[in-house]
């Protein structure tokens, strides 16, 4: 009898190339970082004595307003990439969604402000038709943003003001001419490369002065050492 026909061997699958995202992970990788050690700098446990170091409020609402500018970055190089989301449904489900945010901003505002200091609520567009013209709206959600920079509203996280901010680029983005848009997109992460490498040297200040304030060699620190990311058996490098 002659030998059966050897069953031939799979061919190897293709090789596939992991997709690389539109913005370097390890740059949004650090502002998410640096955001966890600005929240942490915040707290008043700690704020105090970070004061006292030469840490005060301003510096951290530095860090804080860097890390929002860099997020807009990362947003206009996606949309530069991504390329216009042109059509009439498209923009009118952008705008949805900005005033749904406005919105939100708004109502907080109120909760905080509403009876101790009704004046401020001028600053957040409340009472103001403000969807009314793109113009108006586009420049409400930028007061908006700015005020939050030096304002903080409870329930409003760093996530939804960076969400707030990208649902305005994404609003502007929706109109206008394309043309150069990968250029753009390209300068837009030049310049968040350089603004992230500003964002490190922010956050390792404060790192380095909490560095000082917890020392390692104290076991009781270990808590406070792990909000701000700093080794829990040796000084920062």
């Amino acid at each position: 009898m002659p030998d059966p026909t050897p069953t031939p061997a799979p061919a190897p699958a293709p090789k596939t190339t992991p997709k690389r995202g539109i913005v370097n992970q390890s740059l949004l990788d650090e502002l998410s970082g640096a955001e966890e050690i600005a929240a942490a700098a915040k707290k008043p446990a700690y704020a105090a004595t970070l004061a006292v170091g030469g840490i005060d409020a301003a510096k951290v609402t530095g860090l804080t307003t860097a890390i929002a500018a860099a997020r807009n970055l990362g947003a206009q190089a996606v949309q530069g990439t991504t390329g216009k989301q042109g059509v009439t449904a498209e923009e009118s489900g952008l705008m949805d969604d900005l005033v749904n945010k406005i919105q939100e901003v708004q109502k907080r505002a109120r909760q905080k402000y509403d009876a101790t200091g009704p004046v401020k609520l001028k600053d957040y567009g409340v009472g103001q038709q403000f969807y009314n013209s793109r113009s108006l709206l586009e420049q409400t959600a930028a007061n908006i943003l700015s005020k939050l920079a030096t304002d903080a509203l409870p329930g409003i996280t760093p996530a939804k003001i960076t969400a707030l901010q990208t649902a305005l680029v994404d609003y502007q983005g929706v109109q206008g001419d394309q043309t150069g848009a990968q250029g753009d997109a390209t300068t837009a992460r030049r310049q968040l490369e350089t603004a992230v490498n500003d964002i490190i040297a922010r956050r390792r200040e404060i790192q380095f002065a909490a560095d000082a304030e917890w020392p390692h060699t104290d076991s009781a620190n270990a808590g406070v050492r792990l909000e701000f990311q700093l080794p829990s058996d040796r000084v920062m490098k």
